[in-house]
């Protein structure tokens, strides 16, 4: 089944790899737009000469580095750019910044990160109360040494919802045994100007809200497509939309392992439903802490995010920021059972605090949630 993701707000999917202003330099189009160039070092020092590469090897030791700062050296890094980018922050403040995943130098959204928020979406809508009460025994486990057995619990609760029956829940090919095994999710096609935002930390305490001092920056992979040659109003830009497929591979023949009472749970619609019924609840909830902390602009946005959400063509939030409610099942404890929610948390956090939990909340230059698209099914 061909698929796409429309991208909503902004998404980062990390590579596990960083990089600081000693590796790329600044600019502007012709038309004032801010750029970046990311070097390939090994290029750009090939084609420094000698009295110029020490000079660099010198420099690299200064914490202070930036290679703007020297002009020979910011003429030889357009010759060695890897890719280039839109800067949407003052690059004299980065440190550091988290590369978004990438193949050839282009970005995408991986399949694996498809799967697993369809994974968790499925979990939310059709755990049985049965299901739900041993997660709640699970984590309600009091005694520190007990944490290795809970993790296994958990897994073999998890293993045994995607397997053949609750009995292979304690075996230890149970995640063998998964329907999910038969969902097949491509990476998305890729996205070639990644743009450099910085990402700040809301946290409330009491009735109201302030931010962390230091923020993050990162690439993300943003809503609107390229401007083309004839200019169009910035709010009529083309939305991005990331193609891939979703392939169920099941057939009959497997019902022979027992598997076929969990067949509907690789049904579209059944994904479908499940994405549209955890991000409407997701939502809802984001709305709620937004009111109890003052929070207006963030209320706004969830409001809009709301009006997007459909049965046909439901919400998913995906990659760095999404946190603990967009990629666990807490949110089903959440109002249902608290003292199981407690429980959750403590076990996921190690630690315990006054106010709400999670308190924090990532923001793109402390406004714009990150990582919501839109998944579009039977894209033609």
């Amino acid at each position: 089944m061909k698929c796409a993701l429309q991208v909503i707000t902004p998404v980062h999917i990390g590579n596990g790899l960083k990089y600081g202003p000693q590796e790329f330099y600044t600019g502007k189009t012709k038309d004032g737009k801010k750029i970046f160039g990311r070097v390939d070092v090994s290029r750009f020092y090939s084609n420094l000469d000698d009295d110029l590469r020490d000079k660099f090897i010198h420099n690299l030791s200064t914490p202070e580095f930036r290679l703007d700062s020297i002009k020979e050296f910011k003429r030889t890094a357009r010759k060695s750019v890897r890719y280039k980018g839109l800067l949407k922050i003052d690059s004299s403040e980065v440190k550091e910044v988290s590369e978004h995943i990438k193949t050839l130098d282009e970005l995408y959204i991986p399949g694996s990160s498809i799967k697993g928020s369809i994974r968790t979406a499925l979990l939310y809508e059709h755990l049985s109360g049965d299901e739900l009460n041993k997660i709640s025994q699970a984590v309600s486990r009091k005694r520190q040494r007990d944490l290795k057995k809970i993790k296994r619990d958990l897994k073999n609760i998890i293993d045994s919802f995607f397997a053949s029956d609750g009995r292979d829940a304690a075996k230890k090919n149970a995640a063998k045994k998964s329907i999910m095994r038969f969902l097949e999710v491509t990476d998305t096609t890729t996205c070639k100007i990644p743009e450099l935002y910085s990402l700040r930390v809301l946290t409330v305490s009491g009735n109201s809200y302030s931010y962390k001092s230091f923020p993050i920056y990162m690439e993300f992979i943003t809503p609107k497509k390229k401007l083309p040659k004839r200019k169009l109003p910035k709010r009529k830009l083309p939305k991005r939309k990331l193609e891939f497929e979703m392939n169920f591979t099941y057939n009959g023949m497997y019902d022979r392992i027992g598997l076929g009472n969990k067949r509907r749970l690789v049904n579209p619609e059944t994904i479908k439903e499940s994405l549209y019924t955890f991000s409407r609840d997701y939502i809802e909830r984001e709305k709620d802490f937004a009111s109890k902390y003052g929070v207006r602009f963030l209320k706004k946005i969830y409001g809009k995010l709301e009006e997007k959400n459909s049965p046909d063509a439901p919400l998913m939030r995906i990659g760095h920021g999404s946190g603990f409610l967009a990629t666990t099942i807490g949110l089903r404890f959440k109002e249902d059972d608290p003292m199981t929610y407690e429980s959750i948390r403590k076990f996921k956090r190690g630690k315990s605090y006054q106010y709400e939990f999670p308190k924090t909340r990532k923001l793109i230059g402390g406004r714009i949630p990150p990582g919501w698209v839109k998944v579009i099914f039977n894209e033609e």
